[in-house]
């Protein structure tokens, strides 16, 4: 055994389609003496006839105290402080009490007290239904869990019944106090995700001496059961497998040191229903594969002759350096000339109002509040414009607004996000500015009953959309500097027919390199046409020394 490797303390997940029940489980447990620690072939003292049969009677003794067990999903074993506690009858209050009184005085009456030390508690004893506890890596008293392992405490806790799961049932949606704006940390451990029903099953081992009444600190987790209603088997710890087995000390004045095995019993599948089984999965991953091909189609989706395809994934992270609290966003996305979209296509968006929160010098509401749309670009058959130059982009123009507590609302800053014209991700910080008026008035009118100067065209952040000449003037518009806006967006482009009509080596290098295509890749027609010529010089030198090599022979004869 010395040879094996170390077991796996960690949790294990298996997914099975059998039924449960059918689960078995081999538990084996050993006192760990100093007999069966040296071995048979040496010891400590000299060797002589009464040091060999010293040595066997230790050895006999481990022996007895070595427990094996092969116990089945949900299948009840009681301890001797169990016997003990449920053999009086005064004791037993509760129907599952009741219930254990009638089994122990039934093993009691076949005249033999039980002396396991493996036991099991099931998914309806006390034992299981307590809020679970954090799980400690030692046995050591002075061990302290981390914050880390008392949230994940409240998070693995076994969804309960109620009001709100009833409700949930029968499809009711709350309309009021959706959000809490202050929740208490028994509403947050209620109302953190909700796992699913499982059932759980832990196998114990009673490691007391045998001269002592058995207590409950002298129990021990062995192995620790779950299935949820997925099918999904958690095992902690996992099976040894052939690996060393787990070692468990107790924390008694004796220390006593036992090792235990953990192994899979369950009953094996016979050749036939293997294949009976496999022959199943086939045939349902074959329709599965005919379903999604019908649903998606078999060619590729492109777009039409002619036409760039832009998608877009984004995302409004943040928003900080701003004067009041409850902010929210309004953008939208401007289409320049020949760029459409479908009808369905969402092109606005308003986030949700976001209360602030400081982070270093700066009051920062964050949204992460995503977004996706698609666009086409299609020249016009009468465009006058080069056909070798890209489209001007579209333009995502931003509103920073708030809100009050008299409701009175607030224009924070304006700002835009030109969508570059490569495929990529991309994260900027955008600074932003809003109008200033050009009395006190305005001012005192902002403070008292709110309101702020806007733009009556939100085109104007950039280039005004009735703009139409060659140098923009904003000479006395007054504007003043706020806070800025952070987001991320995913670019994707895609065409058939775009990168065909340049097809000249002079107009391809340059857009490619408009697209973000590299150098690399922008040259791959000019060594492609390297390469034949290379290959055609190649065939003309063989022909001629080919032809070389006729008129050779022939003057030879």
């Amino acid at each position: 055994m010395a040879e094996l490797h170390e077991p796996d303390v960690g949790t294990a997940y298996y997914r099975t389609n059998d039924a449960i029940k059918n689960l078995q489980i081999r538990v084996s447990v050993r006192r760990v003496t100093s007999s069966t620690m040296v071995g048979g072939g040496g010891g400590g003292g000299e060797p002589g006839e009464n040091g060999e049969v010293e040595m066997k009677s230790m050895n006999e003794v481990a022996k007895q105290d070595k427990e094996e067990r092969v116990i089945k999903w949900q299948e009840k074993i009681f301890s001797q402080r169990e016997v003990e506690l449920y053999s009086k009858t005064e004791t037993c209050d509760s129907i599952l009490e009741q219930k254990y009184n009638e089994e122990v005085t039934a093993i009691l009456a076949k005249g033999k007290k039980p002396i396991n030390r493996i036991f099991s508690y099931v998914d309806h004893d006390p034992y299981s239904h307590q809020d679970e506890t954090v799980h400690y890596m030692t046995t050591s008293p002075k061990e302290k869990p981390s914050v880390l392992a008392e949230k994940m405490a409240h998070v693995r806790c076994r969804r309960v019944g109620g009001r709100q799961l009833k409700e949930k049932e029968l499809g009711i949606i709350p309309k009021m106090n959706i959000v809490e704006l202050e929740p208490t940390e028994d509403m947050v451990s209620k109302s953190h995700i909700e796992a699913p029903p499982m059932q759980i099953m832990y196998i114990m081992a009673d490691l007391s001496p045998r001269e002592k009444s058995a207590e409950e600190q002298d129990e021990y987790v062995l192995c620790c059961l779950q299935v949820n209603a997925n099918g999904v088997l958690c095992i902690r710890p996992d099976f040894n497998r052939g690996r060393k087995p787990y070692i468990i000390e107790t924390i008694t004045i004796g220390r006593e040191v036992y090792e235990y095995t953990i192994e899979h019993s369950s009953k094996e599948m016979s050749r036939t229903e293997q294949d009976k089984e496999l022959k199943m999965y086939r045939e349902v991953y074959t329709r599965h594969r005919d379903f999604l091909n019908a649903c998606v189609g078999q060619d590729f989706e492109i777009p039409q002759p002619d036409v760039l395809r832009l998608t877009i994934y984004g995302e409004m992270i943040s928003a900080q350096g701003f004067d009041l609290d409850n902010l929210y966003l309004h953008f939208f996305v401007d289409l320049p000339k020949n760029w459409y979209a479908d009808r369905q296509q969402q092109l606005a968006w308003v986030t949700q109002t976001c209360a602030t929160k400081t982070i270093g010098r700066d009051e920062v509401a964050y949204f992460s509040f995503p977004f996706h749309f698609e666009l086409y670009y299609k020249p016009s058959p009468g465009s006058s414009s080069d056909p070798n130059d890209l489209p001007k982009f579209p333009l995502i123009l931003i509103e920073v607004l708030s809100v009050d507590t008299w409701h009175r609302f607030f224009h924070e800053g304006y700002t835009y996000i030109q969508i570059p014209a490569k495929p990529g991700a991309e994260t900027s910080k955008r600074d932003c500015w809003r109008p200033m008026g050009n009395s006190v008035s305005s001012k005192l009118r902002q403070f008292f009953i709110g309101g702020t100067p806007e733009l009556d065209d939100p085109t104007y952040m950039s280039v005004p959309s009735t703009f139409d000449g060659t140098h923009l003037s904003k000479f006395g518009f007054r504007t003043e500097t706020t806070g800025s806006v952070t987001s991320r967006i995913n670019v994707m482009l895609q065409s058939r027919a775009f990168m065909e009509k340049k097809a000249n080596k002079r107009t391809l290098g340059s857009v490619m390199d408009q697209l973000g295509i590299s150098v690399m890749q922008a040259n791959i027609t000019s060594v492609l046409d390297a390469f034949k010529r290379a290959r055609l010089k190649m065939m003309q030198a063989r022909e001629a020394a080919t032809r070389e090599l006729l008129k050779d022979v022939e003057k030879r004869k």
